[in-house]
C-alpha cells in the first residue's frame, strides 16, 4: 500500500488536470480497499513530506552562508566527513538507494559549528578593530 501512495504522490506532483481525477479516483479506492493500510500508509507520505519539507527549510537557511562559510571546513571539522558527504546530504541525494538527509543530530551540530564560526570571526574582527 506504501508503494501505491508513494506512486500516487509522485504522480500528482507533475499531473494535469484530467491526471489529478484519476489519481482522485485510485485513491478512494485504495482507502475502500484496505482502511486501515490506507490511512498507515497516508501517515507515513505525510511524515516524509515534513521530513522533505523541513530539508528545503534547512537548504534555504543555508543558502545565504554557504557563499561564505567553506563546506570543506564544515564537513572536514565538524563532521570529519567529506565537502561531497555535506552536499548529499544537503541536496537529498540518493545514496545507497536511499535519500541522504541530516539527521536531528547533524542538523544541531550545524548550528553549533556555524555558532563557533561567527565566534570566530567576531574575535578576529575584534582583534583587527
Amino acid at each position: 500500500m506504501e508503494e501505491k501512495i508513494k506512486d500516487l504522490k509522485m504522480r500528482f506532483r507533475t499531473a494535469s488536470k484530467e491526471e489529478l481525477g484519476d489519481i482522485d479516483r485510485e485513491m478512494e479506492a485504495l482507502a475502500l480497499e484496505n482502511p486501515e493500510a490506507f490511512s498507515k500508509a497516508m501517515l507515513e507520505a505525510v511524515r516524509e513530506t515534513v521530513i522533505y519539507a523541513e530539508e528545503l527549510r534547512i537548504k534555504e537557511k543555508l543558502d545565504k552562508i554557504l557563499p561564505i562559510v567553506s563546506v570543506s571546513y564544515l564537513a572536514k571539522t565538524y563532521f570529519g566527513k567529506t565537502p561531497q558527504w555535506f552536499y548529499q546530504r544537503l541536496n537529498g541525494n540518493i545514496v545507497n538507494g536511499k535519500q541522504a538527509r541530516f539527521s536531528e543530530q547533524e542538523i544541531k551540530v550545524i548550528s553549533r559549528a556555524l555558532n563557533d564560526i561567527g565566534d570566530k570571526l567576531k574575535k578576529s574582527s575584534r582583534l583587527i578593530a
